[in-house]
């Protein structure tokens, strides 16, 4: 689950819209290993309707629904559309107990900058707020080689300039941010995570979270958690830990 579930204590209904990613990383242990696959809009409807029987009389203690699987942000305006729209109607959203909907799902960096305008402002008007996380992972070039994840420095940039201004700009919007932590990564890694999040920001962020996640590899725990104490109060946005790699 995307690390924003946190904020509905998990309790989703998960929608698969997207199947593998465009990535499949190295370090990554939640992969498919498949490429990236759309759904067809009657699978989406079906498992829909699924979903209806089985949650029955209990989808009244629901209100938030995760588009699955890894980078369901690529599917495009049309898919994640229908997906919201028609699960909203048919779920029955609007009569949960659970006031404010919400919607998750995970993006990358490529999808995020395939995305254009239209995306964003058709999800600021949804009956959700809509949460995407994003894997940055590093801006440190010889970390992004070591993990195997096919971005470079200047992409890394890019994309979290642009998660700024998203979440600046819509209201519904929140798009929160990944990067790894592991004893075996180069030095020059978390000094690359600060200059994005503490140094190019002249004042505190209160909205785009970013979670620190560990690898496998992570040395003992009193040192993840003094870096990640460490990192917290020098981040100028807001930090939680993140565990995927060891569930």
């Amino acid at each position: 689950l995307p690390p924003d579930t946190r904020h509905v204590e998990y309790d989703v209904i998960p929608l698969t819209i997207a199947d593998g990613c465009l990535y499949n990383c190295g370090f990554c242990r939640v992969k498919t290993g498949n490429g990236f696959k759309r759904r067809e809009k009657k699978d989406i409807l079906n498992q829909i309707h699924q979903l209806k029987r089985f949650y029955d009389q209990d989808i009244l203690n629901y209100n938030s629904i995760f588009l699955g699987q890894h980078d369901a942000l690529f599917a495009g305006t049309d898919l994640i559309e229908y997906a919201a729209t028609q699960s909203y109607e048919i779920l029955g959203l609007k009569n949960s107990v659970i006031k404010a909907p919400k919607l998750f799902l995970f993006g990358s960096v490529d999808s995020m900058f395939r995305a254009d305008a239209s995306l964003f402002e058709m999800l600021n008007q949804l009956p959700f707020e809509t949460f995407i996380n994003i894997g940055l992972e590093s801006a440190d070039p010889a970390t992004l080689a070591q993990i195997e994840k096919p971005l470079n420095r200047e992409k890394v940039t890019r994309a979290f300039k642009q998660m700024m201004a998203i979440n600046k700009k819509y209201s519904k919007i929140e798009i929160s941010a990944n990067f790894l932590y592991g004893a075996d990564l180069p030095e020059t890694h978390m000094p690359s995570i600060l200059e994005l999040t503490r140094n190019q920001l002249d004042h505190f962020h209160s909205k785009g979270t970013i979670y620190f996640s560990p690898l496998e590899n992570i040395g003992s725990i009193q040192e993840v958690k003094n870096k990640f104490t460490e990192f917290k109060m020098l981040c100028r946005m807001p930090v939680y830990i993140y565990l995927i790699q060891r569930l």
